[in-house]
């Protein structure tokens, strides 16, 4: 009888290490998850993530490569992608609910041509006063290499501002915030559309109530 009591003590003592050991390596396994989930938002924000594809047209396609977080990692990963919490609450977004957030650059480039008058004014020493075009940049929006040929003004063109985009879930909607980093560029028109998963019909709330409900009718009685 002491010795099947031993028995039962030692076998105790064997499951309760096994699942010790096995709960210390789920928690190293977890916490391994969640260091290389955040490599990954670093290393996605440090290189050049974005694809580019161009058809037989010449047409551009720009496709992005996404990291997936899990919830817990939402607040450190939006620090690594540069997206300030503080400021977000100042755009009254609730970083919280935030679904995803990805930062852009816009960047072009290009020639233009417009037309002039010059003016020239010769004195009585015959001195000619000419205009003369210097390049020109609001750190966004730069015009260079400007010279004026045949009563035109020629000039290159450089323009670029970043991008922030985040969404985020609202009860029944999911609401998509982009903001400009160039104060004076506007968006004119936009569209969203959100693709949700079909449930399943395990999944569904209104199955979920009548299990309850009858449970409760069992418990009762």
């Amino acid at each position: 009888m002491k010795s099947q009591k031993t028995l039962w003590i030692l076998s105790a003592i064997f499951i309760l290490a096994t699942f010790i050991y096995i709960g210390i390596q789920h928690l190293k396994i977890n916490r391994l998850s969640e260091i290389n989930q955040l490599q990954q938002v670093e290393l996605s924000v440090l290189n050049d993530s974005v694809m580019v594809y161009r058809n037989k047209a010449g047409e551009s396609t720009y496709k992005l490569i996404s990291v997936e977080i899990d919830r817990r990692n939402l607040k450190e990963s939006l620090d690594k992608a540069g997206f300030e919490i503080r400021k977000l609450k100042e755009k009254d977004i609730a970083w919280r609910k935030v679904n995803s957030a990805l930062k852009l650059q816009l960047y072009a480039t290009g020639s233009g041509q417009t037309s002039i008058t010059d003016t020239f004014k010769i004195n009585t020493i015959d001195t000619v006063y000419f205009q003369k075009v210097s390049n020109w940049t609001n750190n966004y929006l730069s015009l260079f290499d400007t010279e004026i040929i045949n009563r035109k003004l020629n000039f290159d063109y450089q323009y670029q501002t970043g991008i922030s985009i985040i969404q985020e879930q609202k009860r029944k909607e999911t609401v998509v915030s982009v903001f400009l980093t160039d104060p004076n560029a506007k968006i004119t028109t936009a569209n969203s559309i959100s693709v949700q998963n079909k449930k399943k019909w395990f999944e569904k709330p209104w199955l979920w109530g009548l299990a309850g409900l009858g449970t409760g009718i069992l418990i009762s009685k």
